[in-house]
């Protein structure tokens, strides 16, 4: 399960935007950045569970949360970042709810897309208002993890199959037309936060790490990250690419890119839809109880029992659906959000702040022959940082401009 785990994760809704990151830095340099984001994240998911276990090993307990790992790492590093590391917890739990939050608003606008096209509307509006209530209902059913995971698995059985019609639509009919390479600054940021969006799975990592009987099994030479990793970077890079070969410049994602008029292309989209659909609660879960745990954490906090927190949660979750749904109205755009939410979130949870936790852990003196480890990580910072910066503003500014363009001054209803 850690293995298939690790791999499902490039068949999510995201994965669909590949084609239009590979576009946006051509058909030779979009997949070779595509591998090397792979080959960062895959390094930098190891070293976050090494850093988490070697704190584990000092203080001898058999395991530390994200959170709390992140806090003692820091407190141990420089003095400048001490400060930081007080509210180490605090700064992960609100990065980690951003990101889930931002993961299920691409999954419903994802889903709101394909129901538009499936039903031929003239607005996204339409269908968001038709899949709040069923995703509501679908929110509450779940009523543990297990369930949750069964339904997951389901909605990814379904992904599968759907990918393979894409591929199958690929290879049908290829008419696009490329570009070989595109060095624009602003358009590497815009494939950056999609690569990193879609190859990232801190979240999935975490949970096997904390659940397998032997850990070992995910940072080993032949473990679930490397092995896994590589297959689903692979599959990410060629599909990617094959798809930007095929179908050229798209809109959003490649689905919108397959023939309307074809009913395996309609069931690939119908397929994806519900498979989106069934994998909603399982990102919506690790949100809510991030919240959950932040309270039961809070010094100041008055008793609650453990009613209290199951109030807390009901309330919590439609609360969340709700802030999702809210999110794909003002910001209807998978490919600019994708990207936003990659370089947001994903910069700092996968890249940097692993990296900030190896320096601290090595400080003073272990940063290894020729200063190795402390030469690697402050690249690795340096990196992040930038593409945290500027490719959090450029798809800001994407954002804002593809808002002005689709509203005229008098749409200001619920239309």
């Amino acid at each position: 399960m850690a293995y298939f785990n690790v791999v499902r994760t490039c068949f999510g809704a995201g994965s669909l935007g590949l084609p239009l990151a590979v576009s946006q830095t051509g058909i030779v340099l979009g997949p070779i950045l595509c591998i090397l984001i792979g080959a960062l994240i895959i390094h930098t998911h190891k070293m976050l569970l090494e850093c988490l276990n070697e704190i584990s090993r000092h203080l001898r307990i058999p395991h530390i949360s994200y959170r709390y790992g992140f806090r003692i790492a820091l407190l141990h590093g420089p003095p400048v970042l001490k400060c930081v590391g007080e509210y180490g917890p605090a700064i992960i739990a609100v990065f980690m709810v951003l990101s889930q939050l931002g993961i299920c608003s691409v999954f419903v606008i994802f889903t709101a897309d394909s129901l538009k096209d499936i039903m031929d509307w003239t607005s996204i509006n339409y269908a968001l208002a038709a899949l709040f209530i069923p995703y509501l209902l679908l929110e509450f059913s779940m009523k543990n993890l297990n369930i949750v995971s069964y339904v997951s698995m389901a909605g990814n059985l379904m992904a599968m199959i759907g990918i393979i019609l894409v591929f199958y639509h690929i290879f049908a009919d290829p008419h696009g037309e490329y570009i070989a390479v595109n060095f624009s600054p602003f358009s590497v940021l815009f494939s950056i936060g999609t690569f990193f969006f879609n190859m990232s799975a801190v979240g999935v990592v975490l949970s096997m790490d904390k659940n397998l009987i032997n850990p070992d099994i995910m940072v080993s030479r032949y473990g679930a990250i490397n092995v896994s990793g590589t297959v689903a970077v692979l599959v990410c890079t060629i599909f990617g690419a094959l798809g930007y070969w095929s179908f050229g410049v798209m809109e959003e994602n490649v689905l919108r890119s397959l023939p309307f008029d074809d009913n395996s292309a309609m069931a690939a989209i119908g397929l994806y839809l519900i498979a989106i659909a069934f994998t909603y609660p399982l990102q919506c879960y690790p949100g809510v109880q991030i919240m959950i745990e932040v309270l039961r954490n809070y010094e100041d906090r008055h008793q609650l029992s453990d009613a209290n927190f199951k109030v807390i949660e009901y309330i919590a979750r439609p609360v969340f659906v709700l802030m999702t749904f809210f999110i794909s109205y003002c910001v209807p755009f998978q490919g600019p959000f994708v990207a936003f939410v990659g370089n947001l979130c994903t910069t700092l949870l996968s890249v940097v702040f692993p990296a900030a936790m190896e320096l601290c852990l090595m400080y003073p003196e272990n940063f290894g022959k020729y200063q190795y480890y402390l030469v690697k990580n402050l690249i690795i910072i340096i990196l992040g940082v930038i593409s945290w910066v500027f490719g959090v503003a450029f798809s800001i500014y994407i954002i804002y401009v593809r808002v002005l363009s689709s509203r005229t001054e008098d749409e200001f209803t619920f239309v």
